[in-house]
């Protein structure tokens, strides 16, 4: 069996809302990463492919068919806050920002639009404009991620144009445990025409810290 692994760097932040520490093992059982609006990583993302045997080009496959996951990271993981769809805080925060009234999710930029790419429960991926949607439709996706297509001279314009590119929500705590299995599954699905599997992947929120989910 022939393993190869490419790594993958980008920069984001999250609010493990489902923290919670045990006074008999943590120093300081405060749970601060709940705090909101977040806080940052500066993520490596390792991802392993394997295959019993060699492609034409005597490899298991090129580093250059991985371009597709590069632009997905670079477009929908970089620089984000990734909130999710189970934090009851999540549903107070979006209304105070005015992007939730009636349990739809929408934006108050008269004009303006959201392009959004999602991936599906089957972890393929869905790209889709809307100006408004009910908010329990997204709980059909595993993840998504926008940007915002609209005028940004204007104050107003501006501040939603910076919000909306700079979420992302995501189905169950942001935890690395949780990111490291959506990125299996999400790679093992869109790398099937290649004719080779992950194997595994592991995320490093720091350079000493690691979360890994797969064949291990």
């Amino acid at each position: 069996m022939f393993e190869i692994s490419k790594t993958f760097e980008f920069s984001a932040a999250h609010s493990v809302f489902s923290q919670r520490l045990s006074k008999r093992w943590a120093k300081n059982a405060y749970p601060k990463c709940r705090r909101l609006p977040g806080h940052g990583h500066n993520y490596r993302l390792v991802v392993y492919l394997q295959s019993e045997k060699l492609d034409s080009s005597q490899m298991v496959t090129d580093f250059g068919h991985l371009r597709w996951l590069k632009d997905f990271i670079g477009e929908c993981f970089d620089h984000k806050l990734i909130l999710s769809f189970e934090d009851p805080a999540f549903y107070v925060l979006l209304e105070k920002l005015g992007l939730l009234k009636n349990e739809t999710f929408s934006l108050p930029v008269e004009g303006a639009q959201v392009e959004a790419v999602a991936v599906k429960e089957d972890y393929r991926l869905e790209k889709f404009n809307f100006k408004e949607m009910e908010l329990s439709k997204f709980s059909s996706y595993t993840f998504v991620s926008f940007r915002y297509l609209g005028e940004t001279s204007t104050p107003e314009g501006d501040f939603y144009s910076r919000l909306i590119d700079g979420i992302a929500f995501f189905r169950g705590s942001p935890t690395s445990e949780n990111l490291a299995r959506f990125f299996y599954y999400f790679v093992n699905e869109n790398i099937k025409p290649l004719g080779v599997k992950c194997s595994k992947v592991s995320i490093f929120e720091t350079p000493s810290s690691c979360a890994t989910f797969g064949e291990v």
